[in-house]
């Protein structure tokens, strides 16, 4: 994504590339949400996967556990974004507009109500919570019939509704919601299963040729097509896609692609994996506000304008996200609850009286939860 925004930054023609040829791969930033939906599937089945398909705790510990994990460093990036926005990047917009949009993604319900937006990475959390409600009726169609079979529903369910929205335009909306990402994450849930099961090892070579084919499809569409055309088609696309990746994650968890599991593995990725998050959450307007203030006034050519802001702005994003998930993101990966906001660097600092600060301290059993990440 933040080669996609770079790209968008220097030749911002989307839907079309107006640079040379060997960068419009950077035009499709959209798919990296596709593997992000099939990836985020894949994790959260991991736990009810060995339990039965259920959720320890219920549904409703689910939700608050989630709610706990993406929503206080979205509430911090949505802050800053709209004051970045606001004030650096786009200062004609208005307040109302701004205002508007800060509330609308506030209560994430970017892709059922029109708004300016703060941030362009935005928009796929709110579908992202949204999927959480339905993750749980998945599970239980699961093990009512079996996993397979409510994977089944939920991918048709998705392909109806699809359809009903492109033949009636009273029922538009529902292609806003991109009801694909429903199915991509039931397709990263039903990955857990077929990725563990006895049949996994005889599994990993079709399902490794299905990975293969899925993704010269989506080339090859790219290639004959054209990026307008996929972008217009991105309902089938990232279908097409998000079933490649799904079928790459169940090959490398039955223990297959060991050259891939290494790279993902290694100490780098792991790194980056660490604050992925707040790297998606905020990498937008760094890049935006670099090329604003420190690209755009040299007036280079493209290419130029395209390598000085990748130099300038892929350290600067690393370096601002990674202490962005220290101050918001990293309290709640130890804790999941009122608890994680004692221990924000920025709460730290605020003077406390003695007594105050002898009630925060953790209580062994508390402290020894927040060394464990969940």
């Amino acid at each position: 994504m933040v080669l996609h925004h770079t790209w968008l930054a220097t030749w911002p023609s989307f839907p079309s590339n107006a640079g040379p040829a060997w960068v419009e791969p950077l035009l499709y930033g959209h798919m990296a949400v596709a593997v992000f939906i099939v990836v985020s599937g894949f994790s959260l089945a991991l736990v009810p996967m060995s339990n039965g398909g259920r959720l320890p705790g219920g549904v409703r510990r689910f939700v608050r556990r989630r709610a706990w994990r993406i929503l206080p460093a979205y509430w911090a990036a949505l802050i800053l974004s709209t004051l970045v926005t606001a004030y650096l990047l786009r200062p004609d917009l208005g307040t109302a507009a701004m205002g508007k949009g800060f509330v609308v993604h506030g209560l994430l319900l970017q892709d059922v109500i029109g708004s300016q937006t703060p941030n362009g990475a935005l928009w796929s959390i709110a579908v992202e919570w949204q999927i959480y409600f339905i993750f749980p009726v998945i599970l239980l169609l699961g093990r009512r019939t079996n996993l397979a079979t409510a994977v089944a529903v939920t991918v048709a369910v998705v392909l109806v509704a699809h359809e009903l929205a492109s033949l009636d335009p009273r029922f538009h909306v529902i292609n806003h919601l991109t009801p694909q990402f429903l199915a991509l994450f039931a397709l990263g849930v039903l990955a857990v299963q077929l990725g563990r099961g006895d049949r996994a090892a005889a599994l990993r070579a079709p399902l490794a040729v299905v990975a293969v084919t899925a993704m010269l499809v989506f080339v090859l569409a790219a290639v004959t097509r054209g990026s307008e055309w996929v972008v217009g088609h991105f309902f089938w696309m990232d279908l097409v896609f998000g079933v490649g990746v799904a079928c790459a994650l169940t090959v490398m968890y039955a223990g297959g692609a060991g050259r891939a599991r290494s790279v993902l593995s290694s100490r780098t990725a792991l790194w980056l994996g660490l604050f992925s998050y707040s790297i998606y959450l905020i990498h937008a307007p760094i890049v935006g506000t670099i090329n604003k203030y420190a690209v755009q006034p040299l007036d280079l050519a493209p290419l130029a304008t395209f390598g000085l802001l990748l130099a300038l702005g892929l350290p600067a994003v690393l370096a601002l996200c990674y202490g962005f998930h220290l101050l918001f993101e990293a309290p709640f990966l130890r804790r999941r609850g009122w608890s994680a906001l004692r221990t924000m660097p920025m709460l730290r600092l605020l003077p406390r009286s003695r007594s105050k600060q002898t009630d925060s301290t953790p209580a062994p059993a508390e402290a020894a939860t927040a060394r464990s990440v969940v």
